[in-house]
């Protein structure tokens, strides 16, 4: 009997382990959320218990990035390709954060799906997958108090449940020929993937040729406001004409952004990329 009991308990735990493991958190694509009024950005640890980390939590993003002296060696490498062109309007994106499976709603935006492994970023010794790319008006980092009217996130998944994403800024300029491919197949209706037939996409024709970048440690800019992601935010911008971001802006619903969060003691480094 004692031999049952104690088996029994070995399952018990086994299950309980691997239900640990497969736990998913999905009320950030269930739970109503928004970036004004009651359930605003301001409310959202209130709205979900699954949603705490948005008020409570000490290493929130957005952020503002100040310039400072601390330098850190680079070891940021981008391998990006072309790749099919896949389009959401206001879609859910499943990532490993963790033990937990999240499904999160990025915002109310347009974004960029990848699904295979071709494209992927190495840092510091890890490999982390695109899974798609997003966008934010204006932007949700600023750097030295200043925010830009667009920012795009790249969002890798790693192995272990790793996250890691790179932020990019869009200032008014000149006009954006990668932009405007995806302005050219702007999708119909919210929820539903587009495959664009004889389009391809390119991630890295979305960054400046400077690959200089700041790292630091942050969350889900969006319910639930997970934390323990990596972040790398791109020290110079790319341009975008007025025009083009006043398109992507009304695409998205915009504005679409969450305040900047307090660093509470954080450090932010600073990295030369490569840049030749």
């Amino acid at each position: 009997m004692s031999q049952f009991i104690r088996g029994f308990f070995v399952l018990l735990l086994t299950c309980a382990s691997a239900s640990a493991f497969a736990a998913t958190n999905d009320a950030g694509a269930k739970v109503a959320w928004s970036y004004k009024g009651s359930t605003g950005p301001e409310f959202w640890g209130r709205l979900s218990p699954d949603f705490l980390l948005c008020g409570k939590g000490k290493s929130q993003s957005p952020i503002n990035i100040t310039k400072n002296d601390l330098e850190k060696a680079n070891s940021l490498s981008l391998h990006y390709q072309s790749a099919p062109l896949f389009l959401m309007e206001d879609g859910l994106t499943t990532l490993t954060l963790g033990s937990t499976q999240t499904i999160i709603n990025d915002g109310h935006t347009l974004q960029v799906n990848f699904h295979g492994d071709e494209e992927s970023i190495s840092y510091a010794g890890n490999t982390y997958h695109l899974v798609q790319f997003h966008f934010h008006s204006p932007s949700e980092n600023e750097i030295n108090g200043e925010a830009a009217p667009l920012e795009i996130h790249f969002v890798h998944q790693g192995a272990n449940g790793s996250v890691a994403v790179i932020g990019v800024l869009v200032k008014g300029g000149e006009s954006n020929p990668a932009l405007q491919a995806i302005i050219n197949h702007l999708p119909a209706a919210d929820g539903k993937e587009y495959a664009i037939k004889n389009e391809t996409i390119n991630p890295i024709d979305f960054f400046p040729l400077d690959h200089d970048y700041y790292s630091f440690m942050g969350s889900l800019t969006t319910p639930p406001c997970t934390e323990g992601l990596q972040w790398l935010v791109m020290a110079s911008t790319i341009t975008a004409t007025p025009a083009q971001i006043a398109t992507i802006r009304h695409a998205i619903n915009g504005p679409n952004t969450r305040a900047v969060q307090p660093l509470n003691g954080r450090l932010i480094t600073y990295s030369m990329g490569n840049n030749g």
